[in-house]
């Protein structure tokens, strides 16, 4: 299994040190909600502005801009358009986070601060959607974005050795305005804890028939039980006992 990017958190944006980042992905419904946050947002409206003016669309999707003021000169804005209407939840987030880190690597970014502005007061009056987690979910957008599959992991070490790129990303920069230090240390935890399995679930079902046996999936789960403290399981290699105990199992594996 995969070792996570690490993640660095941060309840302002002024904690945020320029030679930790190469890459700042802005995360935000709307420009009043960036003007808010006046320390990062003249900086950025300033690199912005020569591209607002020639572009009507611009704001409206995903865009990378030079900023000198941010790590590595790379400013990605990825705007969320709404997250209060009736149809809007959670997912809102996670695609805008998603885009925006997927944007970052492909301009050569391996250290990226993700900057999430505050949502809307207006996210509360959504029937049935759920905002509570959105930190949580904002994480695990950028871990999907830094994910390589099981083949291309293994392919690249084989290749390329102590210099593989194994990993999309390297760290993490999270940037929650209005948050303690201790509520985003707890998002972390628990989003890391969901990406773990995640990327368990993938690496056992993604990988080729050949690559990813039965005796492979057992040695891949036994790798990952095996750091989780208290946790018991048990490997059944006898054909006889699968053939009885677990029929469909038996004659479909």
């Amino acid at each position: 299994m995969t070792t996570l990017p690490e993640i660095r958190t941060h309840s302002s944006y002024s904690q945020l040190a320029v030679g930790s980042h190469d890459a700042v992905v802005a995360v935000y419904t709307g420009a009043d909600i960036l003007t808010q946050q006046q320390a990062p947002y003249t900086d950025w409206e300033a690199a912005a502005a020569p591209f607002r003016q020639i572009d009507k669309e611009f704001g409206k999707s995903v865009v990378l801009v030079p900023a000198p003021s941010v790590g590595g000169g790379r400013l990605v804005l990825s705007p969320i358009d709404s997250v209060d209407d009736d149809t809007d939840d959670v997912r809102k987030v996670f695609d805008a986070v998603k885009s925006g880190v997927a944007r970052a690597i492909e301009a050569g970014a391996r250290r990226p601060a993700v900057y999430l502005a505050p949502l809307p007061a207006s996210v509360n009056a959504v029937p049935d959607a759920d905002y509570s987690r959105w930190i949580e979910v904002a994480l695990l957008a950028g871990l999907k974005a830094s994910y390589v599959t099981l083949v291309v992991r293994e392919h690249r070490t084989a290749t390329l050795g102590a210099d593989a790129v194994v990993e999309n990303l390297h760290s993490i920069d999270l940037v929650v305005e209005s948050h303690s230090d201790e509520e985003l240390r707890n998002a972390v935890k628990r989003a890391t804890a969901i990406e773990g399995g995640r990327r368990l679930a993938l690496d056992m079902g993604y990988g080729d028939p050949e690559r990813m046996t039965p005796y492979k999936c057992a040695e891949t789960i036994q790798a990952a039980a095996a750091s989780v403290p208290g946790l018991e399981f048990e490997v059944i290699k006898d054909l006889d006992m699968i053939k009885q105990d677990y029929p469909l199992l038996y004659h479909s594996a």
